[in-house]
């Protein structure tokens, strides 16, 4: 008999054993004595399974690569005390009590005079008003009036809208059922909806780099305020951190361990072409690192009326594991690994201001006077509106990566990749409201309408999420190895009976029978 045609005799036969041997399932039908058709059918469901088998795990290792990372809740709650109270930051909307923006308006559309004081004051002033109440872009401004676009003096501005607003609005504060002055609690601040007052937001000195000069904080006299903190997203509190570590920290749930304040507004102060006839204020929760954007969300409280928040915190940690992937694989940043401009500390919210100051500041040659800004940068007038808008929509059309009429352009832009923070605290509110009425408050305060708002936590524990790769090699494994025993009866023994067939019973084969294919076909008859 020919070698070639021996080989193949021998092979075949070999492979017969094997699969009449194998833990494989189907595969001794393939080796057994019986008809082609037979043969064929068995051959056909294997491939079949087996294409199922390749299909399936191309499924899962390409969810692997594309999402990597997987959010789940873990397994253990976390006391309510090993996080911060939120930052709670109030606006009056209200803004002018001692000037008349819409009397000034009505004298510029009838072109009646008013003097280079009114029309300044008018021009501070429209910053901060809705955008649309305010349509003339100065077509009516008084002749040999000659300010330019950025005619601003920042300390003159501040000192503007701090005089026009001429009472502070919070009367009464509680803070884990124990009675503050309001001073010591709430930080005048200034954002991007004017004066608002804030508690329990970081010093200033903790978010913003050192050559920002405009810190939002009490903007006379910001040099003056620091307060130490013993927290990080990162990190949590430190471990010598007392009960009343800063930022401040719930110990408990329930209404009588959270914030109660109450404040007031002038009875019949409206200015409606600054803000729309509505009287009452802005709220927004947010954590202490963050500095608060109202134009973005809030809520709203109206006067005589009692808000009750209670807030769910929202924790997300991250395994060690991911800490290992690239940030862009794992879609979002610790605090360390971003920098930017004129932030210490990153969150998500923080990253797209710094943007957006810097949008504005490219294309506008200014910034809102909101921004943060450097010992050089001026603030854009009112005239400038329109660029400030632009910059925001050209900011999010590149972020959303919309084709712009600027394409161009676009590339010169800032490059911002705001991911969010791998380690994160947000708050859910779940409000109800009441009409309320105080005769203490109104007593102290007559001629005005008085607010009430009560925010704590809902519950003592709180169960985090945790972030955390999709699965590691041993997990992968699993699953890989799941798949193949679903579809085929493979396991790490067919891989180890494989190698068998290929190495040492070929070898022993030779030894015991003389050749490689085993007992000759006389001695497996006998």
């Amino acid at each position: 008999m020919p070698l070639k045609r021996q080989f193949f005799k021998s092979a075949r036969k070999y492979f017969r054993e094997y699969c009449d041997l194998s833990t494989i399932h189907g595969m001794k039908y393939l080796a057994e004595n019986r008809t082609n058709a037979e043969r064929g059918w068995w051959l056909i469901v294997f491939l079949l399974s087996l294409t199922c088998c390749s299909y399936s795990i191309y499924l899962v290792s390409e969810k692997w690569k594309n999402t990597p990372i997987i959010i789940s809740f873990a397994n253990e709650e976390i006391p309510i005390y090993q996080i911060p109270f939120p930052a709670v930051t109030i606006c009056p909307l209200g803004k002018s009590y001692t000037y008349g923006h819409t009397k000034i308006i009505h004298k510029l559309d009838n072109s009646e005079p008013i003097s280079e004081t009114e029309y300044k004051s008018f021009s501070y002033i429209n910053l901060i008003c809705d955008d649309s109440s305010i349509d003339l872009e100065f077509s009516s401004k008084p002749k040999n009036f000659s300010f330019d676009d950025n005619f601003f003096n920042q300390d003159e501005f501040y000192n503007f809208i701090l005089n026009i607003t001429d009472l502070y609005p919070i009367i009464f504060c509680r803070w884990r059922n124990q009675i503050f002055p309001c001073r010591d609690l709430f930080d005048m601040i200034l954002t991007d909806d004017g004066i608002c007052y804030s508690f329990n937001l970081l010093s200033p000195k903790r978010i913003y780099k050192d050559d920002v000069q405009n810190y939002l904080f009490d903007p006379i006299n910001h040099e003056t305020y620091d307060r130490s903190s013993n927290w990080s997203l990162d990190r949590g509190y430190s471990h010598d951190s007392g009960i009343d570590a800063y930022p401040r920290r719930a110990l408990f749930a329930g209404a009588t361990n959270g914030l109660d304040v109450y404040f007031y507004e002038k009875l019949n102060v409206k200015d409606p072409l600054c803000k729309w006839p509505l009287q009452g204020f802005k709220v927004i929760l947010h954590t202490p690192s963050t500095v608060p954007r109202l134009s973005q969300e809030h809520l709203y409280l109206p006067l005589n009326k009692l808000l009750i928040g209670a807030i769910k915190p929202v924790v997300v940690n991250t395994s060690d594991q991911v800490k290992e992937l690239k940030s862009l694989k794992r879609k979002c940043y610790f605090q360390n690994e971003s920098s930017l401009r004129y932030f210490k500390e990153y969150t998500q919210n923080n990253c797209e201001l710094d943007c957006l100051t810097r949008y504005t500041l490219y294309l506008c040659g200014c910034v809102a006077f909101y921004m943060p800004m450097d010992n050089v940068t001026t603030i854009c007038s009112s005239r400038k509106k329109k660029c400030m808008k632009e910059a925001e929509r050209r900011m999010l059309s590149k972020k959303l990566k919309w084709n712009s009429e600027n394409a161009d352009d676009d590339e010169k832009l800032p490059q911002c990749e705001c991911l969010p923070l791998c380690s994160d605290l947000s708050y859910e509110v779940e409000t109800s409201s009441m009409t309320w009425w105080s005769p203490v408050a109104q007593k102290q305060k007559p001629h005005t309408e008085v607010s009430r708002l009560v925010i704590y936590f809902k519950k003592n524990q709180f169960i985090p999420l945790k972030r955390q790769e999709f699965g590691d090699f041993i997990d992968i494994l699993g699953i890989f190895g799941g798949l193949l025993g679903l579809f085929t009866g493979f396991s790490i023994l067919s891989i180890i009976e494989i190698i068998y067939f290929l190495t040492v019973r070929l070898l022993y084969n030779i030894r015991l029978y003389g050749q490689w294919s085993g007992k000759k076909d006389e001695e497996n008859n006998s």
